[in-house]
């Protein structure tokens, strides 16, 4: 059962940061109250970004100095102290379309660079092919953030062998999105693009915004490109 202040939080969430009818209100949102960010998710106990970091890193099993990774709605950085933590010894650069939160993230001095976009479907990143040995997106796959076509670019700047590790969460309401996302993933595979590696289930929050029983529910992907 979701505690009082547990309860206020996700009505937070659910109605200062994110806006379902619109990604650039949402990024707006985001830059608005990145000051109360890492405090208002942990709240929720939200770890996924560490355990999806140590999931990228175990698949990284070469990993080295000259390691490059890109972290993609990278946000405060918490995905990044994920890394560090879990022993990750390379290079990081991070994108995110919140001036405010990448502010905190460049604060941490853990980045190699940081870039502030938005990735939408029609954006190519001014980034080379086959550029990053991983991708890593912890909260970007969701209503009014990343459209799932966006993994095809992702991929794009995916050296050979790279790894992708990714997350969505799902409950009712966001039902109609992973299926999209489950499509774009497929077809992926499909096409010969990338190959699963692991996938499996991980909590996002203790509270579930349509359930307030039960708690929110991720799926962690982890993918090679071919």
């Amino acid at each position: 059962m979701a505690s009082q202040d547990q309860v206020n939080v996700l009505n937070k969430i659910y109605g200062e940061y994110i806006d379902f009818k619109s990604s650039e209100s949402t990024v707006s949102n985001y830059t608005k109250l990145a000051e109360e960010y890492e405090k208002d998710f942990a709240g929720l106990g939200y770890d996924t970004p560490e355990v999806l970091a140590k999931t990228a890193v175990e698949s990284l099993s070469a990993h080295t100095e000259d390691t490059l990774v890109y972290d993609v709605a990278c946000g405060t950085g918490l995905v990044a102290d994920g890394l560090i933590k879990a022993g990750y010894k390379g290079n990081m650069d991070g994108v995110d379309g919140s001036a405010g939160m990448l502010e905190l993230a460049k604060n941490k001095n853990i980045y190699r660079n940081l870039a502030e976009a938005f990735i939408n479907p029609e954006t190519r990143l001014d980034i080379a092919d086959s550029t990053y040995d991983g991708i890593v997106c912890c909260g970007g796959f969701g209503p009014s953030h990343l459209e799932p076509v966006v993994l095809r670019e992702l991929v794009r700047i995916t050296k050979a062998g790279g790894m992708l590790v990714f997350a969505t969460r799902y409950n009712e309401h966001s039902t109609p999105y992973v299926t999209r996302l489950n499509k774009m993933i497929a077809e992926l595979e499909e096409e010969k693009i990338w190959t699963m590696k692991k996938s499996y289930k991980a909590n996002y929050f203790d509270v579930d915004f349509c359930n307030q029983e039960k708690p929110l529910l991720a799926t962690i992907y982890c993918y090679q490109k071919v």
